[in-house]
């Protein structure tokens, strides 16, 4: 009898664990925005538009200018990077959506998420589908494809926007709009309080952009000495095991 209980006791905690691996497999697809992301790829809700695009069920927009302009922002990142590493390895995939609904289980209309098995996906919604914004996340999609998990826990965050904030071209991040809000580098953000996103993406949404600013700033200084060939160096560096500061800052 207590043989047949401890089998007994055995295939009720398997049954159990099992149950609860399912359990908890479901809660991360189907309520987590990464986990949701996904599996947009096999959700009958989106379709595939293109190579590493898909658009929802129903999409109101323009699905040829959607793909146009995704293609424009690679050539802009493809020019920065040298090479992208990103699509050609079909690690990323770019979601387009204008349904609200699945936008907030998307969990970010204009954002990247990144795996730990190193897939990008980038929620973009139709108010936020421009060229700028769609080369800033593939930055952050080609960035993120290039180090290895260590490295890119490593990075702080301001580098992380700053970097994609290269490719982005808006005026509101421009040289000019950092020297009148910094009144020529008077009044900046230093550094280390944009390490982590809980200091970068603190609110209101002012101090977010005039973060954004800065980081831009920073970056855009640091390759006009090191170019193209010093920002493959320095991944390279990070991959490697160096710290940032002593990389970066060297």
């Amino acid at each position: 009898m207590k043989v047949k209980s401890k089998k007994k006791i055995i295939i009720c905690c398997c049954i159990s664990l099992i149950l609860l691996v399912l359990l908890t497999a479901v809660c991360f697809f189907q309520f987590t925005p990464l986990g949701y992301r996904m599996t947009v790829p096999y959700r009958s809700s989106f379709e595939k538009a293109a190579d590493h695009i898909y658009v929802n069920k129903n999409y109101s927009g323009n699905i040829k200018d959607a793909i146009l302009l995704t293609e424009e922002a690679l050539e802009r990142d493809r020019a920065f990077f040298g090479e992208l590493q990103c699509t050609e390895t079909n690690t990323t995939i770019i979601i387009i959506c204008d349904d609200d609904k699945l936008l907030s289980k998307l969990g970010g209309d204009h954002d990247t998420r990144t795996s730990y098995a190193k897939k990008n996906y980038i929620s973009v919604s139709d108010e936020y589908l421009n060229i700028d914004i769609i080369a800033h996340e593939f930055t952050h999609a080609e960035l993120h494809t290039r180090l290895n998990m260590k490295a890119l826990k490593s990075i702080p965050t301001w580098f992380d926007e700053g970097l994609a904030t290269q490719n982005d071209f808006r005026e509101q991040y421009g040289l000019d709009a950092w020297i009148e809000q910094t009144n020529n580098g008077k009044n900046t953000v230093p550094l280390e309080d944009m390490d982590t996103g809980s200091e970068f993406f603190a609110d209101p949404i002012e101090d977010r952009r005039f973060r954004y600013l800065n980081a831009k700033h920073e970056v855009s200084e640091w390759m006009e000495i090191h170019g193209q060939k010093g920002l493959l160096e320095l991944l390279d560096k990070l991959n490697s095991g160096e710290e940032f500061d002593t990389a970066y800052f060297k």
